[in-house]
């Protein structure tokens, strides 16, 4: 997938670009964003390639696809999981993330959730998952040390999906 979904923030589409420019310039764009759960109320945690940690799963939309098949898919791709009943939990914004390389990121999302358990790992994105409980997480992402290990993204999107859970 070369072109992303370009969005204004009231999410209306003002056209596409190539990821890379919309990177490398910090245009606001669409990504899908999904918490997989366990029966112990846990969310999985991905260890990205990049070393960074995120959600479950995540990524650009498709030209042309909306941000629950979007998110379907991701799974799909990033973790194997097929089959899962997505629940929408809510929408969030980051602008301007700075990423190795000088990267800039601003997206756009519809955050989901499902339970489910990982099957294959697409292993050019993801180096490992694991476990945890999500307001340890949070925790752990507010102490200023840690910030650095997670994707700004994660960091928007988890105090949304706790705030669902109540």
């Amino acid at each position: 997938m070369n072109e992303v979904i370009v969005v204004n923030e009231e999410d209306e589409i003002v056209g596409t670009m190539p990821k890379d420019e919309a990177h490398k310039n910090g245009t606001l764009h669409r990504i899908a964003v999904i918490f997989v759960e366990n029966s112990k109320g846990d969310i999985l945690i991905q260890h990205r390639a990049d070393g960074h940690l995120d959600h479950s799963s995540a990524g650009h939309l498709d030209v042309g696809e909306s941000y629950e098949d979007g998110a379907y898919r991701e799974l799909a791709e990033e973790l194997g999981i097929k089959g899962v009943k997505l629940k929408y939990i809510g929408h969030g914004m980051t602008k301007n993330e700075i990423y190795q390389g000088g990267r800039k990121s601003s997206h756009l999302f519809d955050i989901f959730s499902c339970v489910a358990e990982p099957q294959e790992l697409q292993v050019d994105e993801v180096s490992s998952v694991y476990w945890a409980n999500p307001q340890d997480v949070l925790l752990d992402m507010q102490d200023e040390r840690n910030k650095h290990k997670y994707c700004g993204g994660f960091i928007a999107s988890l105090p949304i999906y706790l705030e669902s859970r109540k």
